[in-house]
């Protein structure tokens, strides 16, 4: 299998992802807005089909989140998020400068948090729990 990572992600791309998971689907524009802002993006083709995607947004600074992490459901359970997930966290530490420190916030799917602690994201439910709200029109 040959994995190949890229630094781009089209709006077709993102929308052929999301709905391969199952995600909610997002408007064009939704989509092309998102992708101007983020921070670090990174795609995986396997022998050039599309197989995973994942971003991370944030404040360039002190705080950015890992977003997006998905992988079509054929190439699961082969490395590919992983390998996704260590590159975008290879990507912010090239940024983060000696002395400093950037906290990577994530809220994984259920299910999902012994993957995110394979790439070394602590879960501490007793301590800090995750929360979101979808703002729909």
């Amino acid at each position: 299998m040959n994995i190949q990572l890229d630094y781009s992600i089209t709006i077709d791309e993102f929308l052929e992802m999301v709905d391969s998971v199952g995600w909610k689907i997002y408007s064009e524009l939704q989509v092309e807005k998102a992708l101007e802002n983020t921070m670090y993006m990174v795609k995986a083709t396997v022998d050039g089909e599309l197989a995973g995607i994942g971003r991370v947004v944030g404040d360039y600074s002190i705080v950015c989140i890992l977003t997006d992490i998905c992988v079509k459901p054929k190439f699961q359970g082969k490395g590919i998020g992983l390998r996704i997930t260590n590159e975008l966290k290879k990507l912010i530490e090239t940024n983060v400068s000696e002395g400093e420190k950037m906290q990577i916030e994530l809220t994984p799917t259920a299910g999902n948090e012994a993957f995110y602690a394979k790439a070394g994201f602590k879960y501490r439910p007793d301590k800090i729990t995750g929360m979101y709200l979808w703002i729909k029109k």
